[in-house]
């Protein structure tokens, strides 16, 4: 399949392009910036232009956007309109005009804004949470979901949504928490874009892409008055872990993803969970361990 990623300097996009490549598809990586996985350099804002470029490609997955970063780095909202939203419009009028008859668009679990807020209990997050925004990120996601689910069910084009959890640059004991009940690896991300690419849609349809975790709704009271003792009950070896490295369980988590959605329908299967970061760390200090007595 010919295949056009935005956004690929980034972290997911990048990851996508790669990882669309090693499966056989032919991908083309577009963004503003110069990267080994770009070969177009262009803004999705220049509807012309992208209507030119984008011509003989079978489907776009969209990652490019201004994030959360941006309004700390004082973006002003018109920015954050022009790019996401309007650059959003003109890839699925692109689609269009074009004949592209599929569409992946990357929202994030930010959406789901105030819905997160509880003083009892952590939040159970699947797709069926109400979304309440809180900022202009959170805003210009939802008009894109939104215009996705309009070029569905107006132009018959495949778009589908995809609200990905946490991947920032973080230490790793704060990046291995994240991963017990809201992180993502950009590897897991592309991997369930590369899953949906292949998928015949029916109607239109949202997705929760994350790590996953291993709590289930009857954890949610304890998760947010006593964290350590539910992750000791399911994971008793990171609790050692964490203490060797001198790292901090979270003492209250406030929120769980739960991405069974994209697990029944995709089949996705994450596999840089929490789980699988403890066993590396523990194995490596294993072979550390024999090594030095080997010596």
């Amino acid at each position: 399949m010919r295949v056009l990623v935005t956004g690929s300097a980034g972290k997911l996009g990048s990851v996508t392009v790669k990882l669309l490549a090693d499966f056989g598809h032919m991908v083309t990586g577009l963004d503003i910036s110069a990267s080994a996985t770009t070969k177009l350099i262009a803004d999705i804002k220049d509807k012309n232009t992208l209507l030119e470029i984008t011509k003989g490609f079978d489907a776009i997955i969209h990652t490019a956007a201004l994030h959360g970063r941006h309004m700390d780095l004082n973006y002003s909202r018109e920015e954050f309109v022009d790019t996401n939203v309007k650059g959003t419009l003109n890839l699925l009028n692109a689609c269009v005009a074009n004949g592209i008859s599929k569409f992946l668009f990357t929202s994030t679990t930010s959406i789901y804004g105030k819905s997160l807020v509880n003083n009892h209990a952590a939040v159970w997050v699947d797709e069926e949470l109400p979304i309440q925004p809180r900022d202009i990120y959170d805003i210009t996601k939802q008009l894109c979901e939104e215009l996705c689910r309009e070029f569905f069910e107006k132009e018959r084009i495949e778009a589908t949504v995809y609200r990905v959890g946490r991947f920032l640059p973080e230490p790793e004991d704060l990046k291995l928490s994240h991963r017990l009940y809201r992180g993502l690896d950009e590897q897991d991300g592309a991997e369930a874009l590369r899953l949906a690419l292949d998928h015949k849609f029916d109607q239109f349809e949202i997705f929760n892409i994350s790590s996953g975790s291993p709590f289930q709704k009857e954890d949610l009271i304890d998760l947010k008055r006593d964290a350590l003792n539910v992750i000791a009950k399911y994971y008793p070896e990171a609790i050692e872990l964490y203490e060797r490295n001198h790292w901090t369980f979270p003492k209250s988590i406030d929120r769980v993803y739960c991405s069974d959605k994209a697990k029944d329908m995709l089949s996705y299967r994450p596999k840089f969970t929490f789980e699988y970061l403890v066993k590396e760390q523990i194995q490596a200090r294993t072979s550390s361990a024999g090594i030095d007595g080997v010596a």
